[in-house]
């Protein structure tokens, strides 16, 4: 859910019409929004006629490009480089690396991606190209980058101006502003293993002094059971047991700080799963299950990753079970879901998929010789929980409480030790692989 807290900073308002048949920039501005909760960056650029343009994403330094075609530089109150210090962005620049292009590059402080890139029809000014940037961590900006370095150009939405959105674009305030501290840095969070609540820090630590962040979902919680093994036993608390016995081992490690999703037996929605991760700038979504099957035969261990398309019946089936769980809480309000956020974030899940696989192969390849490892193997279906469009999200079955033999290895501290210390190894070795450096 997008809400724009203010506009301003109005700079290069000046409108200069373009002496040639290009097009030209004729203004910009930026402003602060905030999304989902997170703080962000506005950026709206003017142009003479409908801008043609391809989004980038370079690190080292952090920074924004916007290659604009058959486009020049006519604001005339506005130099070609500048100072903005407004959110993430801390300088623009603009220039002609080759004769029919044009580039904006807005330097960033901080890892931030477009999560929104539109269109808003001519007001008082020229046409106005609009993006919208969070600081979503190094992960999220590695999926980002690869999207975009795939797919530079694709359709940017066309969104009509409202009555909010017109007025605070032809906002003018002529100072400088900077953003408020995030609301969800000012929320307490449930520590890894605890059970008890702890301040979250002001900020999001950088990478070059955190840890990787690995965020762990135990399976459904507080009125919703989950699967209800042969022996009365519920799902819900074996997916709680083994999240802490998984917390703790990541954490002994040294290598990553765990993030527990739940760390007592209480309700969460689907996407506040997914929410919370995202605010934790999870570098790994994992979500712990122990389902049931309509035949007792099914056994083992099934690593899913998210797909349109479900690789069996059966995965079909699990799916469309595990969806179900956001039914029990009744109506969800004010979470975005990601199949609405337009083409820009379908085109970052579609890369976290990609990625998803390959942790995906890093578990298999430690659970072979467990039960279902050597046979069940990486299989997809449309799980609402793995629906995260900028970090790598796996959802781990850890065995079936339909099945006897399952439910007594489930119940049992050392095998869920043992997977768990699987899971580690694999995690570890995925993110040394391809997590950020």
């Amino acid at each position: 859910m997008l809400a724009l807290l203010c506009f301003g900073l109005g700079i290069g308002l000046a409108s200069v019409t373009a002496a040639s048949a290009q097009n030209a920039v004729t203004g910009m501005r930026v402003g602060m929004v905030t999304i989902d909760e997170a703080p962000g960056l506005r950026l709206v650029v003017e142009t003479v006629s409908p801008l043609q343009a391809q989004l980038s994403l370079l690190r080292d330094p952090y920074r924004l490009i916007i290659d604009m075609a058959d486009t020049s530089w006519q604001v005339t109150t506005l130099p070609r480089r500048g100072d903005l210090s407004v959110g993430p962005a801390s300088a623009y620049r603009f220039g002609v690396p080759q004769p029919d292009t044009g580039r904006l590059v807005i330097e960033l402080a901080q890892p931030a991606a477009p999560v929104r890139a539109f269109v808003l029809p001519p007001a008082s000014g020229g046409q106005r190209f609009v993006v919208d940037l969070v600081d979503v961590g190094d992960t999220a900006f590695m999926v980002a980058a690869a999207a975009l370095k795939k797919n530079p150009v694709f359709s940017f939405a066309q969104i009509p101006a409202d009555a909010k959105t017109a007025s605070s674009a032809t906002t003018a305030i002529t100072r400088q502003m900077k953003l408020p501290k995030s609301k969800s840095a000012l929320l307490s969070r449930r520590s890894a293993g605890t059970g008890k609540a702890a301040t979250a820090p002001q900020t999001v630590p950088t990478r070059k002094n955190r840890r990787w962040v690995v965020f762990i979902d135990a399976g459904h919680g507080g009125k919703d059971p989950g699967a209800i093994g042969k022996a009365g036993t519920l799902e819900k608390k074996i997916t709680l047991g083994a999240a802490r016995d998984l917390a703790k081992k990541l954490q002994a490690t040294g290598k990553i700080r765990p993030i527990l999703a739940r760390s007592d037996d209480r309700y969460l929605r689907l996407r506040e799963r997914i929410r919370l991760a995202r605010r934790q700038q999870a570098d790994v979504f994992i979500s712990l299950h122990a389902d049931s099957a309509h035949s007792s035969k099914a056994r083992g261990i099934s690593v899913f990753t998210l797909s349109d398309t479900a690789s069996d019946k059966e995965a079909a089936a699990l799916a469309r079970k595990e969806n179900k769980a956001d039914l029990i809480g009744g109506p969800d309000l004010g979470v975005e879901d990601p199949d609405a956020a337009g083409e820009l974030l379908r085109m970052f899940q579609r890369e976290s998929m990609n990625q998803s696989s390959q942790l995906a192969a890093a578990i298999l390849a430690q659970i072979r010789d467990m039960p279902g490892g050597d046979r069940r193997g990486h299989r997809f279906a449309g799980f609402a929980v793995l629906k995260a469009p900028d970090m790598p999200s796996v959802l781990v079955e850890m065995g079936f409480l339909s099945n006897r033999e399952d439910e007594k290895n489930l119940r049992n501290p050392a095998y869920i030790s043992k997977l768990n210390q699987r899971l580690t190894t694999a995690i570890i070795n995925y993110l040394t692989a391809y997590g950020p450096k």
